[in-house]
């Protein structure tokens, strides 16, 4: 009978022990702190990407704004007389005496041809300024090639110029070629250099 007791003493004791470590297990358990969830990433739009804005073309001048007012005030002290815009195909009036230059830029749409003459002499002078595209632009460096003038790089362009001497007419020629403007002139008896250079200044950059 004792034995018996102290058994069930003994089985009370280790079924009260697992009790408590069972309690501990839950009340652990319990103290756990919750997982704390990851924040959520809200995927960012990417930047948009901005389009560079095309560049206006620059307006071809009139015959009055053709040239710098000082080099206006040069032509009229000479004597000279503007006279505005008297192109014609196969009739002069162009910035060249060469017929394939001259048919190239007859056939530009847009252009202009500004003449100035001395009268009473033999000497005048004209500035043509046309819109060039990659075609015809291209078309124009093979003909300046092709008729022996002399190309020099500056700002803005390539300078092609050239100097004739005839029995009965001397004249140069000068022409900027940059990427979407041809600027060239004529001069019989005179520097068609500084015609060509003082009207580029007006419309290149």
């Amino acid at each position: 009978m004792a034995r018996t007791v102290a058994s069930t003493t003994a089985l009370r004791a280790a079924l009260g022990s697992v009790g408590l470590a069972l309690g501990l297990v839950i009340a652990l358990t319990g103290c756990t702190p919750a997982a704390t969830p990851e924040p959520s990433v809200t995927p960012t739009a990417s930047a948009s990407t901005t389009a560079s804005p095309t560049p206006t073309p620059v307006a071809l001048p009139a015959c009055d704004a053709i040239y710098s007012p000082a080099l206006v005030t040069t032509l009229e002290a000479d004597g000279r007389e503007p006279q505005g815009d008297v192109s014609s195909p196969g009739g002069g009036g162009w910035g060249t005496l060469d017929p394939v230059l001259e048919t190239l830029l007859a056939a530009i749409d847009e252009r202009v041809s500004c003449t100035w003459i001395l009268p009473a002499s033999e000497s005048g002078s004209t500035t043509s300024v046309a819109r060039l595209d990659e075609a015809n632009r291209t078309a124009l460096l093979d003909a300046l090639a092709a008729a022996g003038y002399t190309a020099t790089p500056i700002d803005g362009g390539e300078l092609w110029t050239i100097a004739v001497e005839e029995e009965f007419i001397t004249y140069t020629e000068a022409h900027l070629v940059s990427t979407t403007l041809w600027v060239g002139s004529l001069y019989t008896f005179g520097d068609a250099q500084t015609l060509t250079l003082d009207a580029a200044a007006l419309l290149l950059p």
